[in-house]
């Protein structure tokens, strides 16, 4: 399975009525689509549930696509970014597909439209930034997106208002695996997860609200109710829950090499994305990360912004 089959099958689902929106499925809806479109012999060990999970959250951090409730996915909006502000040679296109070639046409690249290095004709950032906006198309710099990172909060009334679930999930999972309840304390981020016995046990745990089912999908528990949210809801709730009791998560960071291991820490997507955006991935695993001395500071910040130590 390659992101690019996954990236070409979101960009051409279009809202009906409305073909300027992407249209949100399901993952086990992409799920059957791949399966319709990649070759057998790619079937066995590339198109498992697992596997499809993995892609779509590397996917998210590198802000190709956005992740909702019900475990839904979509393209993320058109999107370019540059590191230079001065002289801008090439940005690289993220997002809905749909409006690459009009990004080729606003910034009169001349590439091939396929291309999402851009290398625009005028390399001046505001001229390409009023462009680009013209076309609906957002354009970033890194210190744009620190300043516009979310600080960590506990999901908002209005958020759940919409999102109530009518079932009970302990009795819709039962006999599978346990549901997992989050629970802040020392340690690292996926051992945070722990398995929830039943409503009893989570009734004597008050900081057990923020849940997630066998199928990856992440609940609120809240008046005696389950709400469903996104995961970038359950994230910003994950270091809001590690602030409130003070377990901050810690992180090493080698400043030497630069070296940052995330393979078990997952962020808000607008904290993946910075991160990605600022690092490179090491050859053994995308989620090693390494970040040169002049990108040190922006992570710090993004980082310590979230309430981690780094250690």
């Amino acid at each position: 399975m390659q992101n690019q089959d996954i990236i070409q099958l979101l960009s051409h689902h279009r809202v009906p009525g409305r073909l300027h929106l992407p249209q949100a499925l399901t993952c086990y809806q992409l799920l059957g689509l791949l399966r319709a479109t990649v070759p057998p012999s790619a079937l066995a060990n590339a198109l498992s549930p697992s596997r499809l999970d993995q892609a779509l959250h590397n996917l998210e951090a590198q802000g190709e696509v956005l992740l909702g409730v019900g475990k839904r996915v979509c393209m993320a909006q058109p999107t370019v970014y540059t590191s230079d502000e001065e002289s801008v040679t090439g940005i690289q296109f993220l997002g809905d597909r749909a409006y690459l070639r009009l990004a080729h046409q606003a910034l009169q690249t001349g590439q091939p439209v396929t291309q999402t290095l851009l290398r625009p004709k005028n390399k001046r950032l505001e001229w390409i930034q009023t462009q680009l906006g013209a076309s609906n198309i957002g354009c970033h710099t890194p210190d744009q997106l620190v300043s516009q990172l979310p600080t960590p909060q506990l999901p908002a009334n209005w958020q759940l208002r919409e999102q109530h679930r009518s079932d009970n999930p302990f009795f819709t999972y039962q006999g599978f695996e346990s549901i997992l309840g989050y629970r802040p304390e020392p340690g690292r981020q996926c051992d945070r997860w722990q398995p929830i016995i039943g409503l009893e046990h989570l009734g004597s745990i008050a900081s057990l609200r923020l849940l997630k089912t066998p199928e990856g999908e992440f609940l609120w528990f809240q008046d005696g109710q389950f709400f469903g949210i996104t995961p970038d809801t359950a994230y910003l709730a994950m270091f809001e829950l590690d602030l409130q009791i003070n377990q901050p998560l810690q992180i090493a960071l080698d400043e030497k090499p630069g070296l940052l291991d995330l393979r078990d820490t997952f962020f808000p997507k607008a904290y993946a994305q910075l991160i990605w955006r600022l690092s490179k991935p090491s050859p053994d695993h995308n989620r090693i990360r390494y970040v040169d001395a002049q990108n040190q500071p922006r992570v710090k910040a993004a980082l310590e912004r979230l309430g981690c130590v780094l250690v």
